[in-house]
């Protein structure tokens, strides 16, 4: 969130100091000029008609011309009608020439604009020497002010909304992960707090869902045996009937009666939060009892950690299962310490798997885009994950050069959390 926090206060700086250049753009070259202007010929105006009262003495004269420099801060010069000399000045000496004097006009010169007044006997010079500074300092004073006091009031604000976002995503980021009973709080009453409670009662609404889903599967598998076991019972007794019909009957019920006995166990793990119990399991000694039962050897280094042992087991011999079915049977089964885990491989010869399946193999009863049960499309990978996950650890899928397939499982060497 501090990306986004930043983004808005730097947005917020920015039209500030857009608006401070803009301003003081605005007011050098149109509004300060031309106030400027119209003080200057507006002092210079009300002095003239002083100046031209026939009863003005030479020193009243130079008073007003004194007092005309020092309230425009610039040079002032008082000519008569035939030039020369001026008849009263002060400052610096500015003149200029021309036959235009008797007209009303600003000439530009080297060292600045020039204002000519006529008078009924004479002009009036005036060159301002502070040339809008006064004016224009005030007001980039005033603007830099008014930038900094926005600056400072609207970092809290942009800081309170990032911040809120940031609490909501962390929430986002804990019901993501498995949490479902993560909410977040809500503050304010703006789009922010709305979002946030739209999330609350989301999350609630799945919570309520995953749960029920949960009581579902735990207890439908339970009542399923029951009539399982009677059918298994009454087949038995039915005279008359062919044996090999029994026969497959009853593989059928066994296949059944499996399944089932997978969805318990993956209920059970979705629905506990952690292992039930935790003991020191010798990792290599487990994978060789299991792989007798499937006639391949394992070979690797002793690694003891802490887990389940009966789900150790059953992850192992659903990895063997699964390559028995639908890989032609194990190749290689090894386990390898890297770092602080244990990594258990096992390896098949069979046709491997497509690269648009892999990422999904691993869910229950996924069936591939033909339509065909691919590996893991039951609940054997799926029981295989969930138990890794519970030991803190993972299983991915990997290709084989030679061809077939390869699965990884990562268990950690130390307790689980």
């Amino acid at each position: 969130m501090r990306r986004l926090h930043l983004q808005l206060y730097l947005a917020i700086i920015g039209t500030l100091a857009a608006f401070l250049i803009c301003g003081a753009v605005v007011w050098h070259y149109f509004a300060a000029p031309r106030g400027a202007v119209w003080g200057v010929e507006s002092a210079a105006e009300l002095a003239a008609e002083m100046l031209d009262d026939q009863s003005v003495t030479p020193a009243r004269r130079k008073e007003i011309v004194v007092a005309l420099a020092r309230q425009l801060h610039a040079d002032v010069a008082l000519y008569g009608a035939n030039g020369g000399e001026p008849l009263a000045t002060h400052g610096d000496s500015i003149s200029i020439e021309g036959p235009q004097l008797h007209e009303r006009s600003w000439r530009m010169t080297h060292g600045g604009p020039i204002f000519n007044l006529p008078l009924r006997d004479g002009h009036l010079l005036v060159h301002p020497r502070m040339r809008y500074l006064l004016h224009g300092l005030h007001m980039g004073l005033i603007l830099v002010l008014i930038a900094v006091t926005l600056a400072l009031l609207t970092y809290p604000i942009t800081r309170s909304i990032t911040a809120r976002l940031g609490r909501l995503k962390i929430g986002v980021q804990q019901f993501g992960g498995g949490n479902l009973a993560a909410r977040v709080k809500v503050e304010g009453r703006d789009e922010v707090a709305a979002l946030a409670t739209s999330f609350n009662e989301s999350a609630a609404r799945v919570e309520e869902l995953m749960r029920a889903h949960k009581l579902l599967l735990a207890n439908c598998p339970h009542e399923l045996r029951t009539p399982l076991a009677r059918l298994r019972m009454g087949i038995e007794r039915v005279p008359g009937t062919d044996a090999a019909v029994i026969a497959a009957l009853a593989r059928n019920i066994e296949e059944l009666d499996a399944l089932i006995g997978e969805m318990l166990l993956s209920s059970r793990l979705d629905v506990s939060s952690g292992l039930d119990r935790a003991e020191a399991v010798d990792l290599l000694a487990l994978a060789a009892e299991e792989a007798s039962h499937f006639d391949c050897e394992v070979s690797g280094e002793a690694l003891t950690l802490v887990g389940d042992p009966l789900l150790l087991r059953r992850l192992v011999r659903n990895l063997l299962d699964n390559a028995r079915l639908h890989g032609g049977g194990a190749t290689d089964v090894r386990i390898e310490r890297a770092g602080d885990e244990a990594r258990l491989i096992v390896e098949d010869a069979g046709d491997g798997i497509a690269t648009l399946d892999r990422e999904k193999i691993f869910e229950p009863f996924y069936r591939t885009a033909a339509g065909t049960r691919a590996i893991g499309a039951g609940l054997g990978l799926a029981i295989v994950k969930q138990i890794a996950r519970a030991h803190g650890g993972s299983v991915e899928y990997q290709s084989r050069e030679a061809g077939g397939s390869r699965f990884v499982v990562r268990l950690p060497l130390h307790p689980p959390a």
